[in-house]
């Protein structure tokens, strides 16, 4: 596994830190060889660039701190801030502020977000920028550009892993903003490698991710090697040194959080920053969750019943080895995924009925968050029968099949036009890379398995600027279903971990979740269809 190591220049073993020290404008590093070397550190005395934006924006004071804290970083560095408190704009005023020293710079994200970065890069580095876009594998990179935006799906599909890192130094580039680095969390992935071959002789990377833990601590490795590889060498002493492990209700081990999460932070408190919303900008609206229950219809119940009795058979005749590991066969998942499917139709209509309460006793915006095809089709129809009826415009959509430029089209149309109250939107088209500060209303018609992702779809809408003083994200449950089940598990768990959390990030893990769903279903399940 190519994991980026440097090699002590004295005794050519690989360089591994045992300890850092500040001298003036250097930094210190002791390896545990015996040797040490030392690092200019990017000049610190000049003030940072705190000039306001065309439309008047500046940096918050806990931004301005961030930028210090990168610079103070040698701009090697994870902003790991809460989602919604402006990682992007905190990496962007760190390059502006030393644009000798870390310009030209590359962007490493998601394709559905190149032109939002385009735009933020305009908004506070200046419409002086040359900005380009590279859009495939045969775009040329020009040198004498500013900035490099490409998405992580082009490098995932670059044959060559080391190309894209020659051309970077061609065209000087000496600073790589990887956005939402949460995507290169699989060390073996093919865009994980590009990742690391393309930063491994860049001087300046900085990490953008709300959420860098999502599941486990071993995701953690990839972003800490690029950023630190004289402090993390080696994956499997990473796990080793700083990972727990448990055994689960069946006796095998599992990797885990973090072995002693204080030491961890202490180490890596010189490049690693988090901020919650709660610590900085209090103001912020919170998310108000409410559940609207409703039955299942007499159209779909029937086929419900069929898939639940089918769900029943293969479950029952499955081991007790498949049921711990969830590998189970291979159509006990499936029934459970058609069973949501049919809890998302059997929703249409109860959606409807919250639409027209909505609208009627309000002028404000709302995004439906669908997640099956065909349940966003039909809910998009008739709610534009509704919207036609009230004489107002009908309803945006967006869909995961859309190209970027199509996408942020349709985002600043709900985000910028009066007459455009009500968009239709795929969940997890929808979970990253977007500002919606003018809406503060969501219906989530169907659920997701990770509620990660609708945490992320939630969090759309908690963004600087944004003037409601809650975001209301209403859930709606089908009655004696694997909705209400579903749902019950995931509000016993946020209980569970905001008590031994205290309030900090929940660490969602899909597989665990899926299985205590298949056990409540063969037991509750069980119970309610075969009455």
């Amino acid at each position: 596994m190519p994991f980026i190591r440097k090699v002590c220049p004295e005794c050519e073993k690989v360089k591994e830190v045992t300890c850092t020290s500040d001298l003036g404008d250097e930094k210190v590093f002791s390896f545990i060889c015996g040797h040490f070397l030392t690092e200019r550190i990017i000049e610190q005395s000049s003030p940072i660039d705190s000039s306001p934006t065309l439309d008047g924006k500046t940096l918050y004071p806990f931004q301005e701190i961030g930028v210090r804290f990168a610079l103070q970083s040698n701009v090697r560095c994870l902003f790991a801030d809460e989602m919604g408190l402006g990682k992007t704009i905190e990496a962007l005023r760190t390059i502006t502020s030393r644009k000798k020293e870390l310009a030209p710079f590359a962007v490493f994200c998601k394709s559905s977000v190149k032109l939002n970065w385009l735009r933020e890069i305009w908004k506070w580095c200046g419409k002086d920028y040359l900005v380009q876009i590279v859009e495939n594998g045969k775009t040329e990179i020009e040198p004498g550009h500013d900035a490099y935006i490409f998405s992580l799906d082009l490098l995932r599909r670059l044959d060559g892993k080391h190309a894209l890192g020659d051309t970077l130094g061609k065209a000087n580039v000496k600073t790589i903003i990887i956005d939402e680095c949460q995507l290169i969390k699989n060390p073996d992935s093919q865009r994980a490698r590009v990742v690391r071959a393309t930063t491994k002789n860049i001087p300046h990377v900085m990490g953008l991710s709300g959420t860098p833990i999502k599941n486990r601590a071993p995701e953690y490795f990839s972003i800490l090697n690029i950023l630190r590889p004289e402090m993390f060498p080696v994956y499997q002493r990473f796990i080793y040194n700083e990972c727990d492990f448990y055994n689960d209700r069946y006796g095998r081990p599992k990797i885990g959080g973090l072995r002693y999460p204080k030491e961890f932070l202490e180490k890596t408190k010189d490049f690693i920053i988090r901020r919650t919303r709660e610590e900085v900008m209090p103001e912020l609206p919170k998310v108000n969750r409410t559940h609207h229950y409703t039955d299942l219809g007499e159209e779909v119940s029937g086929a419900y019943e069929r898939e639940m009795k089918d769900f029943l058979a293969d479950y029952d005749a499955s081991s007790d080895g498949e049921r711990a590991s969830f590998t189970g066969t291979s159509n006990t998942l499936a029934h459970m995924s058609r069973m949501r499917h049919l809890t998302g139709l059997a929703k249409i209509d109860s959606c409807l009925d919250k639409l027209s309460e909505f609208l009627g006793s309000s002028e404000r915006k709302v995004v439906l968050y669908v997640h099956h095809k065909d349940v966003h089709q039909i809910l998009l129809s008739k709610v534009n029968t509704i919207l036609r009826e009230l004489e107002l415009e009908e309803a945006l959509s967006l869909v995961s099949e859309l190209d970027s430029t199509r996408r942020d089209e349709i985002i600043q149309e709900f985000q910028n036009l009066t007459n455009k109250r009500v968009l239709v939107a795929s969940t997890l088209a929808f979970g990253e890379g977007i500002n919606l500060q003018s809406c503060a209303d969501c219906i989530l018609v169907e659920r997701q398995w990770n509620p990660a992702n609708e945490e992320q779809a939630e969090s759309r809408f908690i963004r600087i600027g944004q003037m409601a003083s809650q975001v209301n994200a209403i859930y709606l449950v089908a009655l004696g279903t694997i909705d209400e089940y579903f749902a019950e598990l995931v509000e016993k768990k946020r209980s569970i971990f905001k008590q031994v959390m205290d309030g900090q990030d929940y660490k969602w893990t899909e597989s665990e979740i899926m299985r205590e769903l298949a056990e409540i279903l063969a037991t509750k399940g069980r119970r309610e269809w075969q009455k």
